[in-house]
């Protein structure tokens, strides 16, 4: 999903506007006695009820009652995001204001209204971990003071852009646009001048195809490497490799083959990469390891002077293919012939002349990649590319230089210089050695650099002429106006002096996303440029103080921060601190990091944000985002452990109980996740509100060193919330026996329930297995798909995995309730028909099978 921030560059993990609108909303608004009530309230003021969701129909549909129908999931197709529209209508404000005795008119008058009536002034809302900017721009664009910090300059500049530059309304995004626009006008006409883009035809180079190729020991010619050499999927179009006598290189042909040819291709026929082993084009039965061919002491390191590889480098690069398009319109591909090739020449001649001032004045990247790091030690390993700028080709640096150059002398103030060298980052994602080819169908196009979180090489990747910079070097500056007090800094949280109202944090809490690694990617081109444009802030990323991973240093870290922003906010302030879950270990991990820090949790909801992107994220990824809701812990009152567990079912039971009086009326608003979610939030709110638990000190407990699988009090006490939440959920018209069955039968009938709803994630029915105490859940699964999770019927339980009955529990082959569902399920004999619907085949079916179980049944 896109915010309107994206335009402004790439950021991992941004949240959604309306995420956080609904965050700071729900943090303002007061609760009342009738829940009910409030969230049709809250619902009206993010147009998410009813009569907002007609408001925002698209017009597809124009008769309200069909429109109503629908399920809230099939109405959002049709519909505007609530983010995007205005708000509420002047008959929905009206019934607003009575339930909340405000009187506004629009949402910052709303959220001026509220945040005068809990703190005496306008809200102020601030983000610590302010990455892509999301939650201060749409805290300034609903009416908050807006704070935002982050140690990383690329986060930093995104943040401030999406203040000043999307905030700063129509005037500013057009002076920007106006100065992009006349700056890629100025490179092309230079590019063209230059004669390094165009043909003797008059024909303008539309896409660079490169690849990479070695000559193996024992081969006597380089081969060109690619998982495919497909070029074109809608356009058929493959590329070939011929020998050319008297030459150790093979030469290119571009053709366009028939449709089962091309389907071939697509199918990886001729490809040279083929699991990691390069393969003879002409001898498939020869083939070479690819991390043989770096050698045991790995590959030679590039130097600063390097723009292409030497000629005793094992990694060659070359142009094999171009496509061109002519004054029609019409694109055609072609094997580069030699005046293609004496171009190239050129380019990294004009390269060579201006590299050294360039490098100086930061028109192109002159830092070394940081070595020792999981992400940018690809690079160096795979390629010896030791500097950032190897990963462009000469043509890119050429190219990107000249519009670097170009662009510095045209900005005359802050927010155009701001907004170019955001446009030049976006166009080294989308123009760089790391991009790769994309034949498909829809697009015949290359990729960006992260398509996932990580700097990967290719064997073959593509080239965009400036031609084709248009959208990656324009900022699609929509208009939106910040009229009240923002500030943007580059900080360490455990430094921040600001005092906020509301702390909205998603930190990077054992998160496999590193920030300061990827950002480097495009602090390596704004560097100098940034310091000319914010001469206040310093272009280093200071991966030194980032806060990343999950150890005591991470846990430390936290504590520190956390501490520090609840020094920084009034006691009847709030913090809500995001992120994702998966397991109750990490809820007891971040949980005692809050507590330490002086905090008690009062709420939790999670929200589904984490989608899957097609083709790239598969698996079993967690799909939600957890919203922790803090406030300061006032009091520090001990606890006492033999207090706290029944304390901690009550709440859970409240809380369980709360939800299911919410969902009784329409579609429900929750699935097992939330419930789940609500029991280690309920447990957080018990164990939190002390200052200590049976005299020891929760600060210690954070830190205390363990033996392996030695649990602290803490995390066993989240664990018996999930399993409290277990046994309150019970199946419908099972609430009678439901007590006399074993763990593993109630696991079974749970899931059961949850699959019949349209659960399909993995996950959640392992969660589920951890609630019930179920270790192995696999001989119930008929399958174990990340997202297709099935479980076996009566009738797939066949009778032949019945085990003799041990007397264990959790053996769950020889359980009542498996015999009964296999007896339903077994031969015809044994089945129900619609004739003769008898029972008595199958219960004395499972008589037989164990003894006692039930009386006989006379025939």
């Amino acid at each position: 999903m896109l915010t309107c921030e994206d335009c402004l560059g790439k950021w991992w993990g941004r949240k959604p506007l309306i995420l956080v609108r609904a965050s700071i909303v729900g943090m303002l608004m007061p609760a009342s006695a009738n829940p009910k009530r409030d969230r049709e309230i809250f619902l009206k003021i993010l147009t998410m009820d009813d009569d907002g969701t007609w408001q925002r129909n698209k017009g597809r549909i124009r008769d309200r009652a069909t429109f109503d129908a629908l399920t809230y999931a099939e109405r959002l197709k049709d519909c505007e995001r609530p983010e995007n529209i205005p708000g509420p209508t002047a008959e929905t404000w009206a019934e607003i204001n009575v339930y909340l005795g405000t009187t506004a008119t629009k949402l910052a008058e709303l959220v001026e209204q509220l945040g005068q009536r809990s703190f005496g002034h306008t809200p102020r809302v601030g983000d610590s971990f302010c990455g892509g900017g999301s939650i201060p721009f749409e805290a300034a664009r609903i009416g908050c003071d807006a704070f935002g910090s982050d140690l990383n300059p690329v986060a930093g500049l995104l943040t401030w852009a999406s203040l000043n530059l999307l905030g700063g309304g129509r005037e500013v995004q057009e002076e920007v646009m106006r100065v992009q626009a006349v700056a890629l006008v100025a490179a092309d006409r230079q590019v063209t001048a230059w004669g390094i883009e165009r043909n003797a035809q008059g024909e303008r180079a539309d896409a660079y195809l490169y690849c990479v190729e070695v000559k193996p020991e024992g081969c006597d010619y380089f081969i060109p490497l690619a998982l495919s050499w497909l070029v074109g999927e809608k356009s058929k179009v493959v590329a070939r490799w011929q020998r050319t006598p008297g030459s150790d290189q093979l030469r290119p042909e571009i053709a366009v083959v028939p449709d089962a040819e091309s389907n071939r291709y697509k199918a990886k026929k001729g490809a040279t990469v083929v699991d990691s082993r390069v393969v003879d084009p002409f001898d498939p039965s020869r083939s070479w390891s690819v991390e043989a061919l770096r050698g045991p002491e790995g590959l030679r390191r590039w130097s600063n002077d390097d723009l292409v590889p030497r000629p005793g480098d094992v990694f060659q690069e070359r142009l094999y293919c171009v496509r061109w398009v002519g004054a029609d319109g019409g694109r055609r591909y072609a094997a580069p012939d030699d005046a293609d090739l004496a171009r190239e020449a050129r380019v990294l001649e004009l390269l060579r002349e201006r590299f050294a001032d360039w490098q100086r004045e930061g028109f192109i990247p002159a830092k070394t990649i940081p070595e020792g790091d999981d992400k940018t030690d690809e690079p160096i390993r795979t390629r010896g590319w030791r500097h950032w700028h190897h990963l462009f080709t000469p043509r890119q640096l050429l190219t990107h230089g000249l519009l670097a150059e170009i662009s510095e002398r045209l900005s005359n103030s802050k927010n155009a210089q701001v907004g170019c060298l955001l446009g030049l980052g976006r166009v080294a994602d989308f123009d760089s050695k790391l991009c790769r080819w994309i034949p498909d169908k829809a697009r015949e196009q290359g990729s960006d650099v992260f398509e996932n979180q990580a700097l990967n090489t290719n064997f073959s990747y593509s080239i965009r002429p400036v031609l084709r910079w248009d959208t990656a070097w324009t900022l699609a500056l929509r208009s939106s106006v910040v009229t009240n007090k923002n500030l943007v800094a580059l900080s360490d949280a455990r430094d921040l002096h600001e005092t906020c109202d509301l702390w909205i944090t998603d930190p990077s809490y054992a998160d496999a996303i590193n920030y300061h690694e990827l950002g480097d990617f495009f602090l390596a081109w704004y560097d100098k440029q940034l310091a000319k444009a914010l001469p206040e802030w310093t272009p280093d990323a200071r991966a030194e103080l980032a806060v990343r991973g999950d150890g005591e240093d991470f846990r430390r870290s936290m504590v520190e921060i956390c501490r520090n922003l609840a020094r920084h906010m009034p006691d009847n302030g709030l913090q809500m601190v995001m992120f994702t879950h998966q397991n109750p270990a990490v809820w007891a991990d971040l949980g005692m990091i809050l507590w330490a820090a002086g905090l008690k949790a009062t709420a939790a909801w999670t929200i589904s944000t984490e989608t899957e992107a097609a083709g790239i994220k598969k698996g079993n990824y967690v799909q939600g985002t957890v919203c922790l809701v803090l406030r300061k812990r006032i009091a520090n009152e001990p606890g006492f452990l033999d207090e706290v567990y029944p304390m901690v079912e009550d709440e859970v039971e409240r809380q369980i109980a709360s939800m299911q009086a919410l969902d009784e009326d329409g579609e429900p608003n929750f699935n097992d996740a939330d419930y789940q979610l609500a029991a280690y939030a309920a447990a957080l709110r018990v164990l939190t509100q002390y200052g200590n638990l049976d005299g020891k000190d929760v600060e210690h407990e954070v830190f205390a060193v363990r033996p392996k699988n030695v649990k602290s009090d803490f995390p066993i006490v989240i664990e018996r919330a999930l399993e409290i939440a277990c046994d309150t959920l019970v199946p419908r018209g099972l609430d009678a026996h439901w007590r006399n069955l074993s763990l593993v039968e109630r696991y079974y009938l749970r899931a059961l329930d949850i699959e019949s709803r349209g659960e399909r994630r993995k996950g959640m029915y392992e969660e589920l297995a951890r609630g019930f105490g179920v270790t192995d859940i696999r001989p119930l699964l008929k399958s174990d798909k990340a997202n297709g999770t099935r479980l076996f019927t009566p009738a797939g339980l066949v009778a032949s995995l019945l085990a003799p009955v041990l007397g264990a529990e959790s053996n769950h082959a020889a359980l009542p309730a498996r015999r009964g569902r296999v007896s339903v399920g077994a031969p015809p004999v044994c089945r129900f028909t619609a004739a003769a619907p008898d029972v008595r085949h199958p219960r004395n079916r499972c008589r037989r099978q164990q003894p006692g179980a039930w009386p006989a049944v006379s025939a």
